[in-house]
């Protein structure tokens, strides 16, 4: 992946590197994902656990979310603090989204359609984070009711910046992207390998 390259170019250095370099095509909740953040004004790459943990939580709390929607992110008690402070980025090529309201659901890998990488919107606390999600867009629609939250390049810097993003808050340009199915192999998380992203 050269989205680290990608960003490095839209974003002020230094960076720091993040550790996890090698590939990887089937990430799931409680693993380690690089987030890009915004730390006392440098841009810096890290390691955070996907599964998000608010500052007051205790070590008895067990919820976890991995997403948090966009409508009321602004307002809920576990999220507004840090969707108003401590916004990041997370880098990725694709996506899963499974298809079909009951078993067996179809896995589909979503992408942009030239194949370069993008950030998700994102809300980070301490080593946590989770995905801003939001209406689909009519290529998601058929396949889930909800999509991530897809921050255009050029809006990076803005994103990571404590100003107001509101207008940043909607599905991403359908027409700049595309979805098919892939192998069920990718619902076992100890299945990794770019095969899991070949069309089934």
């Amino acid at each position: 992946l050269d989205w680290h390259r990608r960003v490095e170019g839209l974003l002020p250095p230094p960076f720091e590197e993040f550790s996890e370099t090698r590939l990887r095509f089937n990430i799931a909740p409680s693993q380690l994902i690089p987030i890009i953040v915004n730390d006392a004004g440098q841009v810096k790459v890290r390691g955070a656990t996907w599964g998000f943990t608010p500052h007051w939580a205790d070590a008895s709390h067990k919820l976890k979310p991995i997403n948090a929607k966009c409508e009321t992110v602004a307002s809920s008690p576990m999220f507004r603090d840090a969707f108003k402070r401590r916004r990041c980025l997370i880098p990725a090529d694709g996506f899963y989204e499974w298809r079909g309201a009951k078993p067996p659901k179809v896995p589909h890998f979503i992408r942009l359609r030239d194949d370069g990488p993008f950030c998700f919107a994102g809300i980070r606390e301490g080593d946590t984070a989770a995905i801003l999600t939001t209406e689909p867009n009519e290529l998601m629609a058929p396949i889930h009711n909800r999509m991530p939250v897809i921050v255009a390049a050029e809006n990076y810097q803005r994103w990571l910046d404590e100003g107001d993003v509101a207008d940043l808050l909607r599905s991403y340009d359908a027409e700049q992207m595309e979805a098919f199915a892939v192998s069920t192999r990718v619902n076992n998380v100890r299945n990794d390998g770019p095969e899991l992203v070949e069309a089934a």
